[in-house]
């Protein structure tokens, strides 16, 4: 309040006649004028520096909203007659509007005037106006300003780029949104406002149907034999759901689709006397593979105690001069004298033509794969030099041939180990190591991570240097590997933070690549970021998703983000 008392004594003191506002202006004759009178006199509101309010002089609704605002806060601070109190409950009435601008809140006028009053009233039927009108829409969004020139091994001219994107969301009723995400280049450097769309969705979740169009994420059907989802993952299209009645056992429909690929539909629903075996059919025109495929996958218990199941899904895929077929199963369970190990055996079987765009299965090929998760070493939540934390292990062993019978096309086994309790006072904070070596080849594929190491801390408990590392090494008739490396150091006490990368790639343009990068978070939502890089890394600071270098050039850059 000491800021607001100054902004008040402020506009007092500037205020003139002459600058008043003839569209917002308190007529001399209002009871307004009155009222503060009253509690100018009690001392509750102070004009003027000299104590006065200038005699007869006009003042803005501005002006009695800033002297309001003050007695609101010495009357919610010190203790005040029920009938000043009642007085500026009706002040706070007239002047909503202008408190509003000021920040004051229903909060406020309830810790003064009480929250049955008229003027709390008055407050909250204005921020509900307000919400109503603004709720269906949210609108945010980020414009970035980027400066960077080349300095080695020759200089180049200085580049200046501007990136901008807003997200408009919208509300349409309770069970309907959507958004759409428009992104524009060099706005500002090159003149123009060239805006396209880079993100949209529309979402509908009724009772009965579900409509999502956008970026999609359908869930793996079965085995993933016709559809799974770790084939695309994510993908722009349609997704729709609607239950028939469960009564006459109609089902679950799923439809989606990517237009330019695949249409896919897929009826769910549950057989056997105690409805326990849960059964689909999927059908599918596939654009991209050509054809047409159809499948059904069912699943159920094995055992007494529910713990063993087994799961299976047929498929048939044709390009109307040919079919071809696949099958697909799994055996899982959950073993040990302490139901600690969890077991699988998965066993497939596909024709050379089986290629369905999203099948998670090679075509012409039998195989056969079985792998156990458990863990082997357990947190010692009591021992304060436990390093590792929990380590849970996945080994696997597998065998393909093609579907002739006729030669082996691979044997292979295989280990994981994730650790993900590095950490326990930093969910955040895990690893993982995975081996897999091919027998009849020779090769070997290594990988593993470290991701938000806390290598020491602040007094208070904040992090001050982190570590993350990420490598991948594939030796076979010709080696190849790419890691990366950083370390990330939080300035105390100040909004500053430092990157430091290092980077490795066999197949890139370089050997190896290096950037540093310093942060400023200069205000809420802005930032400031100025680095050096050597080598360009196809993705951005503290991102590997692709480790590839290329270029050797070394550039220096610098930029703004301000996000809205």
């Amino acid at each position: 309040m000491k800021k607001l008392a100054l902004v008040l004594v402020l506009v007092f003191a500037l205020a003139i006649p002459a600058l008043a506002n003839p569209f917002v202006d308190v007529p001399l004759n209002h009871w307004a004028y009155d009222a503060v009178q009253t509690l100018a006199a009690k001392g509750v509101i102070v004009g003027y520096p000299d104590g006065t309010f200038g005699g007869q002089r006009t003042m803005t609704r501005y002006e009695f909203a800033e002297a309001l605002a003050k007695a609101l806060a010495y009357a919610e601070q010190n203790e005040t007659l029920a009938e000043d109190v009642e007085i500026l409950s009706k002040l706070a009435v007239e002047f909503a509007d202008e408190l509003a601008t000021l920040g004051v809140t229903v909060a406020d006028l309830e810790a003064t005037v009480g929250e049955h009053s008229e003027a709390v009233a008055a407050m909250q039927e204005l921020v509900d106006k307000h919400e109503k009108f603004f709720e269906p829409i949210t609108i945010s969004g980020s414009v970035e300003v980027n400066y960077e020139k080349v300095v080695l091994p020759t200089v180049e001219p200085g580049v200046l780029s501007d990136t901008i994107d807003v997200t408009l969301e919208v509300e349409v009723n309770d069970t309907t949104t959507a958004s759409v995400t428009l992104e524009a280049d060099d706005v500002i450097v090159g003149g123009g406002a060239n805006f396209v769309v880079d993100d949209w969705w529309l979402k509908h979740f009724g009772e009965e149907l579900s409509l999502w169009a956008g970026e999609i994420e359908p869930a793996t059907i079965g085995q993933g034999l016709i559809y799974d989802f770790d084939v695309n993952e994510e993908f722009y299209g349609v997704w729709a759901q609607w239950m028939w009645d469960t009564d006459e056992d109609l089902g679950t429909w799923t439809l989606f689709f990517d237009a330019a690929d695949f249409y896919l539909l897929n009826v769910a629903f549950d057989l056997g006397d105690d409805d326990d075996i849960p059964t689909s059919i999927t059908a599918s025109y596939d654009q991209a593979a050509g054809g047409f495929a159809a499948g059904v996958a069912m699943s159920f218990d094995v055992s007494d105690e529910d713990d063993i199941k087994f799961g299976l899904e047929a498929g048939v895929f044709s390009d109307l001069a040919t079919t071809s077929f696949g099958v697909a199963g799994s055996l899982s369970g959950v073993l040990g004298d302490e139901e600690d190990i969890e077991a699988a055996l998965n066993a497939w079987y596909t024709q050379p033509g089986f290629v369905p765009t999203n099948s998670d299965f090679d075509p012409d090929e039998l195989g056969i794969e079985l792998e156990a998760t458990f863990v082997v070493v357990e947190e010692d939540e009591d021992d304060d030099d436990d390093v590792l934390g929990e380590v849970i292990a996945t080994p696997y062993v597998g065998y393909t041939m093609d579907s002739a019978l006729t030669a082996a096309t691979d044997t292979y086994v295989g280990l994981e180990l994730e650790f993900p309790k590095l950490d326990s006072d930093n969910p955040d904070c895990g690893g993982c190591i995975s081996a897999e070596y091919s027998i009849l080849d020779g090769s070997l594929d290594l990988e593993g991570e470290l991701l938000n190491v806390v290598l020491s801390e602040y007094d208070d408990g904040s992090d001050e240097l982190l570590l993350n590392v990420h490598g991948e090494f594939i030796m076979d008739v010709a080696n190849s590997y790419d890691a990366v490396a950083n370390l990330i150091y939080n300035f105390d006490d100040d909004p500053i933070q430092l990157i430091a990368e290092a980077r490795l790639d066999s197949d890139g343009a370089a050997l190896y690549s290096a950037e540093a990068q310093l942060v400023y978070q200069a205000a809420e939502n802005t930032e400031l970021k100025v680095g050096v890089e050597m080598n360009d890394w196809e993705d951005d600071i503290n991102d590997w998703d692709e480790n590839n270098i290329l270029d050797n050039k070394t550039k220096i850059y610098g930029g703004v983000e301000i996000s809205f």
